[in-house]
């Protein structure tokens, strides 16, 4: 009578405990799209101004920023 007890609790926690791991994994993956995401508009925001200053016709300055 016991074990009929305790069965479903294990079954339960070792479906959670499953359940946790893939939400972890999926979280991960999240947060690196969303780095990688953060990087590209960083990236398109600097080439934005480059060719923005190259368009006016300015240069870089001793320090290679654009003035």
């Amino acid at each position: 009578m016991l074990k009929s007890f305790l069965r479903p609790d294990t079954n339960l926690r070792r479906e959670n405990t499953e359940l946790r791991a893939e939400n972890a994994r999926f979280l991960g993956a999240v947060a690196r799209r969303d780095r990688e995401n953060k990087d590209l508009r960083d990236e398109n925001r600097k080439l934005r101004l480059q060719v923005d200053a190259l368009k006016r016709g300015r240069c870089r300055d001793a320090e290679g920023k654009f003035v």
